[in-house]
């Protein structure tokens, strides 16, 4: 193969690593995070990987009630358009319910961005106070949070999934996002969502003490 070929099969490799890459979503998430929080301890990874588990059994609770209540509601998917890991190590029977209803993926993607998209307004302020060039990085991640979820509801609709069962997913995946992001929020505090290790607004009503600022003199003054 000449090099012209090779160059000319660039674009087509690309596409193929994206899908794949695509099509391992939620699952390639999960474990990631937990690998990271293993190897770096940090306290907002470690919340996070606690969240997708409460993502996970949520949709397994979810999928219950829906077929408890109206039964089945579609034929089984395809291989192609299964979610996540497609090697049976584990038999596809474990814990993470690829096809129950509605979609797993979708469901597990919108549930992320709502976590992730709140993370960010939680800190919005703090960047604002940091100066321009931290301001503008909240609409940057808004941006880049919300074109993903775009693009990965456009790649499930075609063939996999409906309209209807995506806005369903969709809707309950925001719901879900918003409980458990203030559930964990308030039982670890603002730092279980601290991804960046930024420094956080602290009002000094709340705090019902002094707040002792060092001066660029070296004193100090309430």
């Amino acid at each position: 193969m000449s090099i012209f070929e090779e160059l000319a099969n660039i674009p087509g490799n690309v596409l193929k690593s994206v899908l794949e890459i695509h099509s391992l979503i939620p699952d390639s998430i999960l474990f990631g995070s937990l690998l990271l929080y293993f190897l770096t301890h940090h306290l907002a990874i470690g919340i996070f990987s606690l969240f997708l588990i409460e993502m996970i059994g949520s949709h397994r609770l979810i999928s219950w009630i829906f077929s408890q209540s109206v039964g089945p509601s579609r034929s089984p998917m395809s291989m192609s358009c299964r979610a996540g890991y497609k090697t049976p190590q584990y038999q596809y029977q474990r814990i993470f319910s690829h096809e129950a209803y509605p979609s797993y993926s979708v469901f597990s993607v919108g549930a992320i961005a709502t976590y992730l998209g709140l993370s960010t307004n939680e800190f919005a302020p703090t960047m604002e106070e940091m100066g321009r060039d931290w301001t503008i990085r909240t609409s940057v991640a808004y941006s880049f949070i919300a074109s993903f979820v775009i693009v990965f509801i456009l790649a499930r609709s075609i063939g996999c999934e409906s309209f209807t069962e995506i806005l369903i997913a969709f809707l309950l995946s925001a719901v879900v996002g918003c409980i458990f992001y203030f559930v964990n929020r308030s039982i670890f505090g603002i730092e279980g969502v601290n991804f960046l290790g930024l420094p956080y607004m602290v009002s000094k009503d709340e705090q019902g003490s002094p707040i002792y600022v060092c001066s660029p003199t070296g004193s100090s003054s309430s």
